[in-house]
């Protein structure tokens, strides 16, 4: 999960399959549980290989609790989101606003590179 040397974040998380509320509770203990999990971290989150497509809207919302209550506690400095197909970034987008939109410093993207581009890019780079 950490990055190594040279990364524009500082922590990389993959997230596969359908994305569940009780998986996302389980990346957010490994992250808690890792000593050098603190705020201010800039976090890439691959969203390539989730199936979103079974995701209602009310399951979108679903999944942001944990992510709440850990930034509540553990603000991250910035969030790139990478999801390069149109169901995905759809949900991705939606789980951004439900998180605070623009205020939760998260952002969406395409590609990778597009995601690494504006983490380099913000405070504290």
């Amino acid at each position: 999960m950490f990055s190594n040397v040279g990364s524009a974040a500082d922590v990389e998380i993959a997230v596969q399959g359908v994305p569940t509320a009780a998986e996302f509770a389980k990346v957010n203990e490994q992250l808690l549980g890792d000593p050098r999990f603190r705020a201010g971290l800039k976090m890439l989150v691959d969203c390539s290989g989730l199936d979103t497509s079974p995701l209602t809207p009310e399951n979108v919302q679903q999944l942001t609790e944990p992510m709440v209550m850990r930034d509540w506690h553990y603000p991250p400095l910035a969030v790139a989101l990478v999801a390069p197909d149109d169901g995905t970034y759809d949900a991705a987008r939606a789980y951004r606003a439900h998180l605070g939109g623009s205020r939760s410093n998260r952002q969406v993207f395409r590609s990778r590179a597009e995601a690494e581009a504006w983490l380099a890019e913000q405070e504290g780079a």
